[in-house]
């Protein structure tokens, strides 16, 4: 017990920094295609974030570029591709694009991916999808709340019991939140999950909260997480047209990430485990979990009285 301190206080110095876990920074970009061939480009950036580039294909002539981009585009031309330059590594841009005759479609651009195919044959699902395992996978706190829910419940069928209920619950929440049925503000939501995890590993250090019904504990932390979540679709937005599968999709990502995290950690703890037998890592790691959600909790809650 006496490594609690070192290990809170490591963790406060170490880790505080990134207060906001489920922070997403998105920017929008709408690309609106006339039966005529005119184009239309409208761009919606994050506070601070700098204004990208977009390089249309040849055959497209631009007439105005302020407050929005218009462009007429030959035939030819919409066969073609937007091409964005200069985009901030660490921001997202999600195009959605609107074209006569075809399904809206939503991509993800990045400075490895930055181009857009004005005549997509596949579905824009596909975006969403990889971005749920992106977004999970920069959740910290939801990562941690899973592993912690793996120190404290003893029994892989107790244990499958309370994630199941973990992931029912923040899946609807999501959904709820997502198509604009409940509205919460998100600082509070971010201090509450971030309390969540010091609850958790206060549990799993201590031992002293029911081993019958844990998964009750689980889904009540699941519904905030779930809002949590939803903070990056409310930056994004949902394809018209296809709400249900973009949801399903983003949320199918969320679970795909947190697998894939989840397995890399059971594997790095038989590592640690074999190289340490005798080593106390179920308690080691849940006083780091419990410092740094602290160091959480505390951020959020000043941040609260802060102005923006």
């Amino acid at each position: 017990m006496r490594l609690l301190p070192g290990l809170t206080a490591a963790s406060l110095l170490a880790l505080a920094t990134p207060a906001h876990a489920h922070e997403f920074r998105a920017a929008l970009v709408l690309v609106d295609v006339g039966p005529d061939g005119a184009l239309e480009l409208r761009l919606e950036l994050p506070p601070g974030a700098a204004r990208p580039r977009f390089e249309l294909p040849a055959g497209c002539e631009v007439i105005r570029t302020a407050p929005t981009l218009h462009a007429t585009c030959e035939p030819r031309a919409l066969r073609g591709a937007l091409t964005v330059h200069d985009l901030a590594p660490e921001l997202e841009l999600i195009a959605h694009l609107r074209s006569p005759g075809r399904p809206a479609r939503t991509q993800v651009l990045r400075p490895g991916s930055p181009s857009l195919p004005l005549t997509p044959t596949a579905s824009g699902l596909a975006g969403y999808l990889r971005l749920g395992v992106l977004h999970i996978l920069g959740g910290f706190d939801h990562l941690l709340f899973v592993v912690g829910l793996a120190l404290w419940v003893r029994g892989a069928g107790r244990l499958l019991a309370t994630l199941t209920a973990f992931t029912l619950a923040h899946s609807l929440t999501l959904a709820l939140a997502a198509l604009d049925l409940v509205r919460l503000p998100q600082p509070p939501v971010e201090a509450c999950i971030a309390l969540s995890l010091v609850l958790l590993a206060r549990a799993a250090v201590l031992d002293d909260m029911s081993q019958k019904t844990p998964w009750r504990f689980a889904g009540a932390c699941g519904l905030l997480h779930g809002l949590g979540f939803a903070g990056a679709l409310a930056d994004i937005g949902l394809p018209q047209g296809a709400v249900v599968g973009a949801l399903a999709a983003f949320n199918i990502g969320v679970e795909l990430g947190q697998i894939a995290a989840l397995a890399l950690v059971g594997v790095l703890a038989l590592v640690l485990l074999r190289l340490a037998p005798r080593a106390p890592l179920r308690l080691i790691v849940a006083y780091l979990i419990g410092g740094l959600a602290f160091a959480w909790t505390a951020l959020r809650l000043l941040a609260l009285g802060s102005p923006v």
